[in-house]
């Protein structure tokens, strides 16, 4: 039997797991944390779950595509959803707007608002429609074994969306919003994108086609474990509190890898779903790279970090006329708040109060999040103190902001919780705080082999399999790659 070894157990490696045990490898996960999922995680404070990473899933609904994915690995079978109306609220200067996750509710509101601007909206609802078709292709195989016939079927299959790309994939966000007269809906377009570090239109649409897109109760570290207990279940191996100093290699072929304790453990496969840096450059000492790889480290731009504030609140939100059924809330604010030396005018802000398991009853979590520079949290680190002030700032400005919108709130503060970039590198090792990755994986593209390297693949965010879903299929492919290569019908089913 042969054996892999995977790198990482979050949930690219715990998909690569499954796989390969449905296959009949002997997987071994090694995972530098003490639980599963890596970025899709949790923790507790108090009796209040604060998540930091599932909005909405893909594949929820039996009519996704990625539906398969999750029945495969046995976590949706008996998962409630909870399913949300409005993508995100955003509130300015009195004013609400509601890009609702439906296109033709999210037309006749936005119409309300601005009749006079019909035919922006309708442009808006167009680029979301071919957001949803492009959500809601077929999966294929691995792209690995694309044969050239399956290259050209998949070409031709991106035909249909080609003037799509064309024409918004370059356009910025001050180009779109100038479409619109109303400054009320002109604000608001502007504020999906304000405080994100992007600049591109592109990533409204793919942030508001959200229909179908369902929350699993229970959150983010309970759907990863989830895919663990599927995982233990078919025999696999699990072992924490393990991290890689090297990955093994002789005459060009990955045998295993070296612990930080000094273990060593062989391997006839290794399969990495670390971060993409830590690999490359520090687990292969940068030695199987080639002049795009390099490139892509040294120019391209990571999708920001982020910055969390999670609250436990003896009140019962879950009723509030503005936080309710909705996946984001952006306030706009009175008056800018800098963090970190960026400044902010748009406020994240989440309640999970449709989740009754994540916090006492009658009681709720609010999680408000900015994007942020991660170079500038990491020059704070190096003073403890000041690093420790910034954090008891922004808790105080966002304290400071719900008191507004939420009468005694203050009082009723019973957890609180702040979450820095450097949280994410503590628990996870992402490079710079990343938590998705590339800011364009159109533009970063790495192959999931590297240059002279055998018996090696690496999954995840960092060659492009972003997101949760991405993240599962990424973990898929290796396996179904693995088992061509070994020339094995691949098998996705539970012996």
């Amino acid at each position: 039997m042969k054996k892999i070894v995977i790198i990482g157990g979050g949930i690219a490696g715990l998909s690569a797991g499954c796989y390969a045990k449905m296959n009949g490898y002997d997987a071994h996960i090694y995972e530098m944390h003490n639980l599963p999922g890596g970025l899709c995680t949790a923790w507790k404070r108090k009796g209040y779950t604060f998540d930091v990473c599932i909005h909405w899933l893909e594949g929820t609904s039996s009519n996704s595509p990625f539906h398969s994915i999750w029945q495969e690995l046995g976590v949706i079978q008996d998962k409630k959803i909870h399913y949300q109306d409005v993508s995100v609220r955003l509130i300015s200067n009195g004013h609400v707007v509601n890009f609702y996750c439906d296109p033709d509710k999210l037309a006749k509101h936005l119409k309300e608002i601005a009749p006079e601007d019909s035919e922006a909206i309708d442009e808006l609802v167009y680029t979301i429609r071919k957001a949803y078709t492009l959500f809601n292709m077929p999966l294929t195989k691995a792209k690995e074994l694309f044969s050239v016939i399956d290259k050209l079927k998949n070409i031709k299959s991106f035909v249909p969306y080609m003037k799509f790309f064309i024409k918004y994939a370059r356009m910025n966000i001050d180009e779109f919003a100038a479409k619109f007269k109303n400054p009320v809906l002109k604000q608001a377009i502007l504020g999906l994108m304000v405080d994100t570090q992007f600049n591109e239109f592109f990533g409204v649409p793919f942030m508001i086609a959200t229909q179908g897109c369902g929350f699993p109760e229970g959150g983010s570290l309970n759907f990863a474990k989830s895919i663990e207990q599927s995982y233990i279940k078919l025999g696999g191996k699990i072992h924490y509190n393990s991290k890689i100093e090297k990955i093994l290699v002789n005459n060009n072929k990955a045998v295993g890898i070296k612990l930080e304790d000094g273990k060593e453990v062989k391997a006839d496969m290794v399969i990495s779903a670390a971060d993409g840096y830590s690999t490359i450059f520090k687990m292969l000492d940068g030695k199987f790279i080639n002049k795009k790889i390099r490139n892509c480290y040294e120019t391209q731009p990571t999708f920001p970090t982020y910055l969390q504030v999670s609250i436990g609140l003896d009140m019962d939100l879950s009723s509030h006329s503005n936080l309710n059924n909705s996946i984001y809330n952006f306030y706009k604010l009175d008056k800018p708040i800098e963090i970190a030396g960026k400044e902010h005018r748009f406020l994240s802000l989440k309640n999970y109060a449709f989740d009754p398991t994540f916090s006492p009853k009658g009681k709720t979590t609010l999680v408000a999040g900015f994007s942020c520079k991660f170079e500038n949290w990491e020059k704070l680190s190096q003073n403890r103190e000041q690093y420790q002030q910034e954090k008891k700032k922004v808790e105080r400005a966002v304290i400071s902001f719900l008191k507004k919108i939420i009468p005694n709130i203050e009082d009723k503060i019973e957890a609180i919780d702040v979450a820095t970039p450097l949280t994410i590198v503590r628990y996870t090792n992402n490079w710079k705080g990343s938590y998705m990755g590339w800011a364009n994986p159109f533009s970063a593209k790495i192959s999931r082999t590297l240059p002279k390297l055998k018996n090696f693949f690496m999954i995840g965010q960092w060659v492009g399999d972003t997101g949760v879903s991405g993240a599962a299929k990424s973990g898929r492919d290796s396996i179904e790659y693995i088992c061509k290569k070994d020339k094995k019908r691949f098998i996705t089913t539970t012996p």
